[in-house]
């Protein structure tokens, strides 16, 4: 892999928001939220037509490759690849009944996730359109359920307002709508007509699922309360921090006061119900009749728990255990187990359980991390997102939601819509020109580095306000290259990773530092986000963590523990260096918060195969010396072996590495064997 590489590469192709293409998109995308809670209808037909629009796009313009996506995004659509072959598997495998292949088809519609997202990230300007359906998808669900109320009407479950649907679904798709805009209203900058819009959706959502009576998704509501408070919430002041979650919890309490709102009276039925459950005794209800599917459910997973016992197993089991007497003839109306995991469990085993929790846990990670973004906007999407597939991971607790193709519709493009707009809109924030309103200085320890120091130097030369250069005695070109860059270079002697950083910061002047080793490159994208960052006043974190993007063996790895994500980017009062002689890091005083930023620092750590194992070699006999001090021993031989075998497992499979091909083989096995050299260098050095 050449030096040179600037940035990660962006969508070669974009579609302009103002294109016919962009405006008919945006259009779909609006009308799909905003009616397809009280008309399922056109949540579907919306779903698909963007669907089938983004498949055409995609292959006209030969863009269904997944270069350029951020390897979380990567992994997240080999999760919904997984789940759906995992799904049919299973059916090859225990056999295809009626049930079946009448689901065959909601299964395949998560499939339609990966070009609706390849697609959507692509589309500038669509954010509008986005925020604005969900705000009328939530006042029009309120507004429904209010006149379902104030005009007498009864549904099929009574009272309940459930539009065209469930009331499960709709009052749970409602409040999540309603969680979504949350951070909509407090965003900075917004104007003030867009805010009230916002808080209008709220009220509508939060009124929709109070008149449905749906209890499943309000389990999540004081958790992603708390959430925003010490997470989204922290940047902003006290009163959006604190005023914004007691109003809407006010608001949820001021509702329940009326007399034709009973949801204190339905969430006490919950405890009573599960406490007669616990107790054997007869109840009756909805949270009875679960308690009573999970048991059956489970007793039949406990048979075959690896591979489970198939799609139609449930269903045979509640036959025979109403037919027994264990069990109400009143539950054999139900398909499911009213559990998405247990669901996924009976239906795929061990297999498919993991690649469901993968399906909602790849996501959440993702939105966790972007939520931290230095970026206005892309921060409130990214909260829009985790409060979407949150409250979705909670209700498949208690429901199965992909039994039901609503489910699965607003499933697939709640995720593929966060997805997709969180990169069309960090890449419109990142678009605008700033100005920097601290100084940057750029620290860097070199050593015998003549042959990639210009790679590293070229980048910041130009962009930061100064470059500090400690040199540990090189004798080759490396000082006499660093000087054509800054006049700060020093030569020292070398006391380890850890001090000779912290004598480079020590030098440093600016208000915030950057450290780099001579084998990292700054691309344009990362040098943009650290200015957009750099010119708030002040910085919403006092330090910032930079995801390595690794190159190496000919390839580029996004996979395995070398694409962490080190902490480079501080404040230079809050941080100082550890003194260890290898693997250093930064530490933090009292206070200081930590944020992520998504562009890539490029890391080209080998030379070639040859470097990468004398340099990993040097390393592992540092950390033996540092732990035998530090009154670690080995004292087991084959411990040695079972830590590098771990290694291996860690970074191959559990990280992923495999998908980086042979650079990610490679390079497990080359981060094994510097584990298995670590710990017999330990144990040679306990025998003395």
């Amino acid at each position: 892999m050449p030096y040179g590489v600037s940035t990660m590469p962006l969508p070669t192709a974009t579609i302009d928001g103002g294109h016919a293409l962009g405006r008919f998109s945006a259009v779909v995308l609006f009308l799909t939220l905003a009616l397809g809670l009280v008309l399922p209808k056109i949540a579907g037909a919306g779903f698909l037509l963007l669907a089938l629009v983004a498949m055409v796009w995609l292959t006209w313009n030969r863009a269904w490759h997944l270069q350029g996506l951020h390897a979380s995004e990567r992994l997240l659509v080999l999760a919904a690849l997984l789940f759906v072959g995992v799904w049919l598997l299973a059916w090859v495998w225990h056999g295809l009944d009626a049930d079946g292949r009448q689901g065959l088809g909601r299964i395949l519609r998560l499939l339609l996730i990966v070009p609706l997202f390849l697609y959507l990230r692509r589309i500038d300007g669509l954010a509008a359109a986005w925020w604005h359906g969900l705000a009328a998808g939530a006042l029009i669900a309120g507004a429904h359920a209010w006149w379902f109320l104030l005009s007498g009407q009864i549904g099929e479950f009574e009272d309940r307002a459930g539009g065209a649907t469930n009331p499960i679904y709709f009052g749970g798709i409602a409040l999540l709508m309603a969680f979504m805009l949350l951070a909509r209203i407090s965003q900075p900058g917004l104007a003030a007509w867009a805010r009230i819009v916002a808080a209008a959706g709220v009220f509508g959502g939060v009124s929709a699922s109070l008149l449905s009576g749906s209890r499943g998704a309000w389990v999540a509501a004081i958790p992603l309360l708390l959430l925003y408070l010490l997470s989204f919430g922290r940047h902003l002041g006290t009163a959006w921090r604190i005023g914004l979650p007691t109003v809407f919890l006010a608001t949820a309490i001021g509702l329940n006061l009326l007399p034709q709102i009973n949801m204190d009276q339905r969430l006490a039925d919950v405890a009573r119900e599960i406490g007669a459950s616990m107790s054997g005794q007869p109840s009756g209800g909805g949270v009875a009749e679960r308690i009573e599917m999970w048991r059956i459910s489970l007793a039949e997973i406990g048979k075959r728990p690896l591979l489970g016992p198939g799609p139609g197993a449930f269903k045979q089991a509640l036959v025979e255990a109403v037919e027994d007497g264990r069990a109400s003839a009143e539950l054999l109306v139900y398909r499911h187990p009213h559990s998405q995991f247990l669901s996924a469990w009976l239906h795929g085993g061990i297999p498919g359980l993991v690649s469901l929790v993968l399906l909602f846990g790849l996501p959440l990670r993702r939105f966790w991390l972007m939520r931290s973004s230095s970026l206005d906007s892309t921060q409130t999407m990214a909260w829009c997102a985790l409060a979407a597939i949150g409250m979705l991971a909670v209700m498949a607790l208690t429901e199965s939601i992909f039994e039901r193709n609503i489910g699965v519709i607003w499933f697939a493009l709640l995720l593929a819509g966060s997805l997709g707009l969180l990169t069309s809109e960090r890449r419109r924030e990142l678009a605008a020109p700033v100005q920097r309103q601290a100084r940057l200085s750029v620290i860097v320890i070199v050593y015998n580095e003549a042959d990639r120091i210009r790679h590293c130097l070229d980048p910041i030369s130009g962009w930061a306000d100064e470059i500090v250069i400690l040199d540990s005695g090189s004798t080759d070109d490396t000082v006499a290259i660093c000087r054509e860059y800054t006049d700060r270079v020093e030569q020292t002697d070398w006391p380890g990773f850890g001090p000779q950083k912290q004598r480079a910061l020590d030098r440093a002047t600016g208000d915030w530092v950057l450290s780099l080793d001579a084998d990292e490159v700054v691309g344009t994208e990362l040098k943009r986000e650290i200015d957009f960052t750099l010119a708030q006043e002040p910085p919403r974190h006092q330090a910032y963590t930079l995801p390595w993007l690794t190159h190496a063996f000919g390839t580029t790895l996004q996979h395995g523990h070398w694409a962490r994500a080190p902490l480079r980017l501080f404040r230079r009062d809050c941080g100082r260096f550890t003194p260890a002689a290898v693997h250093e890091k930064v530490v933090l005083a009292d206070g200081c918060k930590t944020g992520h930023l998504q562009a890539p620092l490029h890391h080209f750590s080998y030379r070639d195969s040859a470097h990468a194992r004398a340099k990993l070699a040097g390393y592992a006999r540092l950390q033996a010396q540092e732990r035998f001090e530090a009154g670690r021993r080995c004292r087991w031989p084959a411990l040695a072996w079972i830590k590098a075998a771990l290694n291996w497992i860690d970074n191959y499979l559990l990280r992923a590495a495999f998908l980086d091909g042979r650079g990610g083989w490679i390079m497990s096995r080359l981060t094994a064997a510097y584990t298995l050299e670590k710990y017999r260098a330990l144990a040679r050095l306990g025998r003395g």
